[in-house]
This record gives structure tokens, C-alpha cells and sequence, in this order.
């Protein structure tokens, strides 16, 4: 069954997802953790209470989580105190306990963009309650189904079309036809009857498009189907293309035309596309139309080419040199966990910028090279625009992050955290029980992936002119050194360059990496430390995610940055990302500096020199292939990775200068911590270190230190209730790994701490309570953990 999307949008704002390119946003509010559910509201209209649907046999339901509280509360907040009930002969009954329903089979929680909510299966109408355990607090929903009996198409008459036009973004779409002449004849009751081939006008070939990557057409990037209307569906083009829907049992088809209109410059002179003056919302957003070229709106393959600067005290300054700009490019829409000013694209008919959140006054100017190619001079070729802000704009509150201790050159220790790996790089070569290289130019023997499939410039190797030790230093060293390769002996690597990785050695899952190190400047070099997952459990990259500890720009030495890279499978794949920036008077070249990356299970903390600069939490990422577990695809162990690459798109393909080579990343030490409250570091560690149990294979708790991980294997869902000093009892929600273990952990506990716990868990034949355990820090004995 597909994934429930968030919401079925309307045509135009499906088109832009396909894009790939960041919607207006808005803010959402934050607040600090209330507990439980005061209030509960449907978050729209399409969210509830009633959400009818057809189908043959069943059909798939969803919907959006409440407003909770008001708006200050999230669901994660919130999830230990939420429950669900459905009404079985006239009573509510809770989920877990009514027969035929079993999560994750067809009911359970998704997660989206940063939103959340339910999915149902279900093959009549049911009705639904949400409710408060602590207080009572309910919304009720009724889920409508009409049952639709499947038919073959004998013919299918146009609603839209058959001719259409493209926008200036390549987005266009029809509504179903009519099938078998009889209006009332739905999409679903003929929908496995129907096929869908697209081929370019000047082709003769048609292609099907159904589940079928290779040949560049990706469900839900750059087509898919919309529900609004009636439904229909929807392409995003660079082309002109003929669309066919065909009946895979008679000989009925229809055929679109979509027309891509590229625009013919004869000149590249800028103007408004509407005004140049822009007021910043309440939420301090604000959306700017490109400036037309030559009298109409720029189409995608121009978007590069444009220049975006901002006037800092009186001195134009590029909008991506962030250190100087004030500003960093958010390509997924507004991070609401920064508390940066951010900008990013958006398209609907035309393509545009948004920034937020503006809450002065300021200024901007757009330019297009006067030859029309990229890199071009611009010349007077600008649009100047005013931006009026909005001083009671929201920003994100992250003062409640902070600094942290960091060891010494000479002395690894730091209070509260156990070292498990380190590389010192003490010897005088580098210690291949700890390392792998990884050498040449090509993913996989691909020809299509020179470059490592990002056009970078550099080939890998394992010689010592690219990789030594040094005084206990690790060297990584960029040169001048061409080289072509037998997947296309036409094409040179023009630089040398090392990359080494700890696959097969060392993984971890959870913890703190330390990496000191001082990096080497220059255009398109580009220095990273950064860590990949061990198994590809959800799939190719990036949906088995990405972390980048850190990663550098040579031509920007001011600023560092720290990502994680997430969703779906290339060119579905979401990122998120944040900036440190030196304080006056130091750059990452100019002395080593120590970049942290603390690793938890839901969250990731980055920092430079002890200095906290960038969060990410679960509520923001997600996986395409696991939707209803929140932890992946960040719940695997990952290996580290560390390279110098030279140009990439990371940087906009630019080439070092010829005094920029050689270029030399210098690794004073990388150091791996277990923080010990959710297991993991060690080299290849199992799941022991010091731990001991106290249960059984199905339940109990894991105590490292000073910290307790409560767990239920094999069951369909768990909830942990308990308290401690007989506190206030707390019901909590454990978090699932996809395979039916739930984990939960409660931390920092002081000797002589009593814990009374329970738990209701689903094993797969009803939901079931367990009796009341104690257990009393340093009291209570276990078993070690093997």
C-alpha cells in the first residue's frame, strides 16, 4: 500500500513538491513539553471530523494530527498522553483490545515533512476517537467508506485537454477522462485497467512510466496524481511530451499533448515581475517573484544563473556567502528549529524566492548575466528590491541549547562521556585495522557517475602522496595529478585526492564524534567528515540517510556547516542543514578547531569548539520506506567517513584557482563517546559494555551507568508506564525499530532511586498489562548483557 501523503494537495502545489523546490512557509509553533492534552481541534477541514472515501474492497484514509492544545503543544509532545479508540456495537473500545485491528498492518501513525497523523485501512465506515488519557479530552472522527465495484475500459473522453500548455516551471495536468461514457464511472472502479506512457513529441517510443526509475520518471517528483476535482494527474516537463492512457484489456487509449514553450531571448535585461517593494508577513515571510528576462518569467535551466546580493552597510554582498550575508540557503523550506535567516526557492506559475524571517528593513538586488551564460558579466543588469519587515516576526528560540566540554590535544577525557574509539594518528602511516581507502572516479563502475556522481573534479587514491601521517597529524592532500579512467577513457579526473572510511571496522549508533582538524581554503575545495549507515536497510541513497559532522566551502573560511541528509531515494531526498560562524579574527584555516556532532536517538547537535550552533529533531526528518517509525532512517549504526573533494555541486561546480593546489585537510584526532543512554559505540560492539538486564527476552530494562533503557520485544505496539520516588506516573509512548522492539529510556538516575514501572504491549493476540516491577538504582541486581 503507498504511504498515506500528508494530504492530496490541489494540482498547482503537487507540481510544486515535484519541483524539488521549497514552498512560502510559515512558522509552526514550538513550546516546551506540556505533557498532556488539554485541547484537541481538527487541524483543517479536510482533516476531519468526517473523511469520506471509495475504493474496491477498502479504502486508505488519513489525517493530519489535531491542533493540541491550542497550537502549543506538538504530537510528540504530547504522544505518551494520546490514545485511540474505535466504536464496536455502539461502544468505544480501545484499538489495541478490538478485533481486526492490528497496528501497523492497517492502522498505525505517519510521518511526513514534519508532519504527522494516522492512517487507516478499513472496508466499511468506522468511526474513530482520539482522547486524552490523563483528563478525558476526546475528538471524534467518522471515516466514510462507499464501496466501488471494478470495471475494464471500452472508452475514455477527455475533461481537459487534450492539448495543453506547460507553465514557466514546467508544471501541467488533466483531470481523469471520463471513462465508458458514463460520468459516473470513477478513477478507482478503473483504475488496474489502466496504463500510463509518456515519450518526447520527437520520439517514436513510448515509455512506461509505472515503477519504472530508470527511465527518469519518478512517481511523486516529477508526476504523480492529485485527488482535488475529481483527481487527475500531474507532470513537471523541460519538454514537450505526448501522454497516453491506455487500457490494458481493449484497445481504448487517449492521448495529451503537453507543450513546453522555452522562451526565445533576444536581449537578458531584467525587469520587476510585479514590484519592487515587499512587506514581511506575521510570520516575517516574505515571497519575492523572479525578475522577467527579456519580458517574460525564467524558466528552470536559467535559475543558475542568476546573481542575488544584499546590501550590508552599504556594500553588496552575495546572499550565499553566509558569513557575510546574514543569510543561509534552506533548499527544503523554513527550518523552524533555527533560529537563522533563511531563504530558499519556490515555485508555482513562475518561480520566486521567499525569505524569513525579515524583521527589518533591508535591501536586495537580483542580476543576470548580460550574455546570458553563467558566470557571465551582469554589469548594470540588476533589479533592485526593498524589503519592509516585521519587527514582531517570530524566531525560533534555541537559547536552551548549550556549550559543551571538549577534551585536549593530550587528554581525551570529558565529564560523563566514555570514550569507545579514537584515532590519534600517532604512528607514522595510517592504521588500515581502523581505515579503508576508497579510490578511483566512478560509483560502481558507472560511467554516468564520474565524479562520484556529484561532478567533483578529483579521483581517489591510496598512495602517500594523498594520505600519510605526519607528527601526529593525519595529511589528506589534493594535487594537480589527471587521470582518466576506463569507464570513459575521454575523461579526466584532474585532481588527485584521498578519501577513507572505518566500514567493516568501526560503527556506531548513538553517541558523540569529535574531530579536530584544520582545513585548507581555496575555490571548490571542499573538506568533510561525515558518516553513511553500515546496511542500506531503506533503500539507495539518501533514504538510508546521511550525516555530515562537518563540511566546509575553501572560498568561505569563516563558515562551517553540519547536515542530515533523509526521505526517499535520489531525486526524492530531503535535507537539513545549519552554519557555524568563526568569531572575528579566526577562520578554519587559520589554527585546528575541534567539530562535534552529538548523536541521540531523537535528535542531533552540532557544535564547533564546544560552541552549540545547530539542532535537528526527529519531528523534522522521516523515511519514505519506514513512514510509521519516527527514529529512521537514523536508527541503524553508521561508519565515518573522511575526504577533501575539489568543485561539486557543493559549491556551485567551481574549479581551485591554480595557486589553491595542492590543498591539505590536517586531522589532529577523531574521538567517538557513548554518552550511555541508548547503548551503541564501541567497534562493532554488542549490545553489553557494562550494561546488565533486568527481565526477560520479551521485557524489561538495560542499565548502563546511571542511565535505564526499558524495553518490549516482539510485540505490535508498547506503551511504558512509571514513576520515580513516587512521583507523578508517567505514560509514555516506547519507540519503535520497524521490527516490533520498542525502546525507551530514562536517564540520570541518582543511587537509592526507586523506579516502579509497568507495561501495555500488544505481543499479537490482544493488548495486555503487565504487573507493577520495582527496581532501586545500585540496588536492584541484573545480568550482565551479553
Amino acid at each position: 500500500m503507498r504511504r498515506y501523503q500528508q494530504r492530496m494537495l490541489s494540482l498547482i502545489l503537487a507540481v510544486v513538491m515535484a519541483a524539488g523546490i521549497g514552498l512560502l512557509p510559515g512558522v509552526r509553533a514550538q513550546a516546551a513539553d506540556p505533557g498532556t492534552i488539554t485541547s484537541m481541534a481538527y487541524f483543517s477541514a479536510a482533516d476531519g471530523p468526517v473523511i469520506s472515501k471509495s475504493g474496491v474492497g477498502q479504502a486508505s484514509y488519513g489525517f493530519v494530527m489535531p491542533i493540541f492544545n491550542g497550537g502549543a503543544a506538538t504530537w510528540n509532545q504530547v504522544s505518551g498522553d494520546l490514545g485511540v479508540k474505535v466504536k464496536v456495537a455502539g461502544n468505544w473500545v480501545d484499538i489495541d483490545s478490538a478485533a481486526g485491528y492490528v497496528y501497523n498492518q492497517n492502522w498505525g501513525h505517519w510521518s511526513d515533512g514534519g508532519f504527522n497523523g494516522f492512517w487507516f485501512t478499513l472496508s466499511a465506515t468506522t468511526e474513530i476517537q482520539l482522547y486524552s488519557k490523563a483528563n478525558g479530552v476526546t475528538l471524534d472522527y467518522t471515516l466514510v467508506f462507499q464501496n466501488i465495484n471494478t470495471t475494464t475500459i471500452t472508452s475514455m473522453t477527455p475533461t481537459q485537454g487534450p492539448e495543453i500548455t506547460a507553465g514557466f516551471t514546467g508544471g501541467a495536468g488533466f483531470t481523469y477522462p471520463i471513462f465508458n461514457n458514463d460520468p459516473a464511472t470513477t478513477y478507482e472502479a478503473v483504475a488496474d485497467d489502466l496504463k500510463v506512457y509518456v515519450k518526447p513529441v520527437n520520439s517514436n517510443t513510448w515509455i512506461d512510466i509505472d515503477n519504472n526509475a530508470a527511465s527518469g520518471w519518478i512517481y511523486d517528483s516529477n508526476f504523480g496524481q492529485f485527488t482535488d476535482g475529481g483527481g487527475g494527474y500531474w507532470f513537471t516537463v523541460t519538454e514537450s511530451i505526448h501522454v497516453k492512457l491506455e487500457s490494458k484489456t481493449s484497445s481504448a487509449n487517449l492521448i495529451y499533448t503537453i507543450t513546453f514553450n522555452e522562451p526565445v531571448r533576444s536581449s537578458y535585461t531584467l525587469t520587476p515581475y510585479e514590484g519592487t517593494t515587499f512587506t514581511a508577513n506575521e510570520s516575517g515571510a516574505i515571497g519575492l517573484p523572479l525578475p522577467k528576462i527579456d519580458g517574460s518569467a525564467p524558466i528552470g535551466s536559467e535559475l543558475g544563473k542568476f546573481v542575488y546580493e544584499i546590501s550590508i552597510d552599504g556594500q553588496w554582498v552575495e546572499l550565499s556567502n553566509s558569513a557575510l550575508s546574514g543569510f543561509i540557503y534552506s533548499g527544503n523550506g523554513y527550518n523552524n528549529m533555527s533560529d537563522a535567516n533563511q531563504w530558499g526557492y519556490w515555485a508555482d506559475y513562475v518561480y520566486g524566492l521567499w525569505f524569513q524571517p525579515i524583521q527589518v528593513d533591508m535591501q536586495i538586488r537580483i542580476g543576470y548575466p548580460q550574455n546570458g551564460q553563467a558566470g557571465g558579466s551582469v554589469g548594470n543588469n540588476f533589479v533592485y528590491y526593498t524589503f519592509i519587515g516585521n519587527p514582531n516576526a517570530p524566531r525560533p528560540d534555541v537559547t536552551d541549547q548549550e556549550d559543551i566540554e571538549i577534551g585536549t590535544p593530550s587528554n581525551p577525557a570529558i565529564d560523563g562521556m566514555t570514550l569507545v574509539w579514537q584515532d590519534e594518528f600517532t604512528g607514522t602511516q595510517l592504521d588500515t585495522s581502523k581505515w579503508s581507502y576508497e579510490t578511483g572516479y566512478y560509483i560502481s563502475d558507472d560511467p554516468n557517475s564520474w565524479g562520484w556522481g556529484n561532478a567533483e573534479l578529483e579521483h581517489y587514491t591510496d598512495s602517500e602522496q594523498n594520505v600519510f601521517v605526519q607528527n601526529g597529524v593525519l595529511n589528506i592532500r589534493a594535487l594537480n595529478e589527471p587521470k582518466s579512467f576506463p569507464q570513459d577513457p575521454s575523461r579526466y579526473a584532474q585532481y588527485s585526492s584521498g578519501k577513507i572510511n572505518t566500514k567493516d571496522h568501526f560503527t556506531f549508533q548513538y553517541g558523540r564524534v569529535d574531530f579536530r582538524a584544520k582545513l585548507p581554503t581555496g575555490n571548490g575545495i571542499w573538506p568533510a567528515l561525515w558518516m553513511l549507515p553500515e546496511d542500506s536497510v531503506y533503500g539507495a541513497w539518501a533514504a538510508s540517510g546521511e550525516i555530515d559532522v562537518m563540511e566546509a566551502k575553501g572560498r568561505l573560511p569563516g563558515t562551517t556547516s553540519g547536515a542530515v541528509h533523509f526521505g526517499g531515494q535520489w531525486p526524492v531526498n530531503r535535507y537539513l542543514a545549519g552554519e557555524y560562524y568563526f568569531p572575528e579574527g579566526q577562520t578554519f584555516a587559520n589554527d585546528y578547531h575541534v567539530y562535534t556532532l552529538i548523536w541521540e536517538e531523537d535528535n542531533f547537535k552540532w557544535y564547533v569548539d564546544g560552541k552549540f550552533f545547530f539542532k535537528v529533531t526527529r519531528d523534522q526528518w522521516y523515511s519514505v520506506a519506514a513512514p510509521n517509525n519516527p527514529n529512521a532512517p537514523f536508527d541503524q549504526p553508521f561508519y565515518i567517513i573522511m575526504n577533501l573533494a575539489i568543485g561539486g555541486h557543493f559549491d556551485g561546480g567551481l574549479a581551485p584557482s591554480p595557486s589553491d593546489i595542492p590543498a591539505t585537510m590536517q586531522v589532529d584526532y577523531i574521538r567517538v563517546y557513548n554518552a550511555g543512554s541508548t547503548g551503541g559505540g564501541g567497534e562493532n560492539p554488542g549490545p553489553g559494555q557494562g550494561s546488565v538486564i533486568i527481565g526477560d527476552a520479551v521485557r524489561g530494562l538495560k542499565k548502563t551507568g546511571d542511565d535505564l533503557l526499558f524495553y518490549v520485544n516482539g510485540a505490535t505496539f508498547a506503551d511504558l508506564h512509571y514513576k520515580i520516588n513516587n512521583g507523578g506516573q508517567m505514560n509514555v509512548a516506547m519507540t519503535s525499530d520497524g521490527n516490533g522492539n520498542y525502546t525507551y529510556p530514562v536517564n540520570n538516575l541518582q543511587a537509592g532511586d526507586t523506579v516502579e514501572y509497568f507495561f501495555t504491549y500488544n505481543p499479537g493476540q490482544g493488548a495486555l498489562d503487565t504487573p507493577w516491577q520495582t527496581y532501586i538504582h545500585g540496588v536492584t541486581q541484573g545480568v550482565p548483557a551479553e
